[in-house]
């Protein structure tokens, strides 16, 4: 069974495919293709850094804030620009490449029904660069070297949590009557501080499945679980768990990996019944043993998204056409007194924005999904740590977005990387070994 952990980082199991070696050079010379590759490497780092998650606005005021989203802007143009310079290292194709960019394709094109205002219009241009730089990225650097600079981006953002801690516990430690004592780093809360945690176990346990020393899996894990623990979250302490226990099921078992990669439908598909439930009965909350479910009344946002789909139903508001409109933004202030520019739900805001048109698109993309999978993992075509990273972060990315919003961000680098991975998901079968299979 070739599917026990490597028993050293010299012998990595046959996980090296040619989508983790790099194209030789003449020994002592630094080819310009490994040069561009490295460039790569550091943006996907200053990006990581840079939009992983809010910075504390003690440390980074409200005004300021955009100046990372250009800083992430510009990382992904340097790797469109870089990659201009790097052969590509493997083939996307199937039903399941066209429905990925047809997707964002039809997200950035919505912009032209949308109410045209200028962050809509910003936004469709920064989701162009973005998924761009993903593909690009995706087809240009291996696998390992992706997962290595992400890894260097956490491990660089819990440092700097820990060292705000210790020399600036003010804004390191929340000190609010309902979390007083819990850390929350250089984030604006301990949430933020938990999930970064939480997707820096994710990949350090990648790393060491694929041969990283004991030692740097070690001193990345401890970093990552002690910082979560400190934080308190309980919700991103799940999701470490849950990640990290998927990721060794899916390295040890093809058919918990084919059964997991069912999940992005399932997501989909639970997500619509609840939206329909909503849009059918005129609740904003699910009525559960007598007790109203809210869910911290994110159900009183999706009732209000869900209340207007009728207005554009096929096509939808375009991409941030809805909460930029200042009347519709207004009367939901008046009902509930409060109101966020958030639907809360990625798969609400792919429907609101894109419309039935623009979600059915997205549903043939996690069906896909699942297909292709099956197809990689019974064709042997990469690696299985290949498959399990890539089933597992895009599984955790549908059921994240339940209830929360991470489809469609421009420039948020946990929802880039999910296009990263949706393209990484797309590498091509050879027909011969896996005909029934290629979607």
């Amino acid at each position: 069974m070739d599917y026990a952990f490597p028993a050293s980082p010299a012998r990595r199991d046959a996980v090296s495919s040619r989508n983790d070696i790099l194209p030789s050079s003449q020994p002592g010379q630094l080819s310009v293709e490994r040069l561009a590759r490295r460039i790569m490497q550091t943006a996907i780092v200053i990006s990581a850094v840079a939009t992983s998650s809010t910075i504390n606005p003690a440390l980074i005021p409200a005004q300021y804030a955009s100046v990372m989203q250009v800083i992430a802007l510009a990382m992904w143009l340097t790797i469109i620009a870089a990659s201009l310079f790097a052969r590509p290292l493997q083939t996307l194709s199937g039903t399941d490449f066209v429905l990925v960019v047809s997707f964002y394709a039809w997200a950035i094109l919505s912009v032209a029904w949308s109410n045209w205002s200028v962050d809509s219009a910003l936004k469709g241009t920064a989701l162009a660069v973005t998924t761009f730089g993903a593909y690009r990225l995706a087809t240009r650097l291996p696998l390992s070297n992706i997962v290595a600079a992400i890894t260097l981006g956490l491990f660089f953002l819990l440092v700097l949590s820990v060292l705000c801690v210790i020399f600036l516990p003010e804004i390191g430690i929340d000190q609010s009557w309902m979390h007083g004592g819990q850390w929350q780093g250089i984030f604006e809360s301990k949430q933020s501080l938990g999930l970064v945690a939480a997707y820096g176990a994710f990949f350090a346990l990648y790393r060491r499945m694929t041969g990283s020393s004991w030692t740097v899996f070690i001193i990345l894990f401890a970093i990552s679980a002690g910082t979560l623990i400190a934080s308190g979250s309980r919700g991103t302490a799940a999701v470490m768990v849950m990640s990290c226990c998927a990721l060794l099921l899916c390295r040890l078992s093809l058919r918990f990996a084919n059964a997991l990669a069912w999940l992005p439908l399932v997501c989909t598909c639970v997500a619509f019944a609840l939206f329909m439930y909503l849009y059918a009965t005129g609740y904003d909350h699910f009525p559960l043993f007598g007790e109203k479910i809210d869910l911290t009344e994110r159900t009183f946002i999706w009732q209000y998204g869900i209340a207007h789909v009728d207005q554009r139903p096929f096509f939808g508001f375009g991409l941030n056409g809805f909460w930029t409109d200042p009347g519709r933004l207004q009367r939901f202030k008046d009902i509930h007194t409060w109101v966020l520019d958030n639907f809360h739900s990625g798969y609400l805001t792919i429907l609101v924005e894109c419309g039935l048109i623009g979600f059915v698109i997205f549903l043939g993309v996690a069906l896909f999904f699942a297909i292709r999978i099956r197809g990689l993992t019974s064709s042997k075509a990469v690696p299985a740590p290949y498959c399990a990273i890539v089933t597992c972060f895009v599984a955790l990315s549908f059921q994240m977005n339940m209830t929360e919003t991470l489809f469609l961000r421009s420039t948020s680098f946990m929802s880039v990387l999910f296009v990263v991975f949706l393209f990484l998901s797309c590498h091509s079968i050879p027909e011969r070994r896996s005909k029934s299979y290629n979607p």
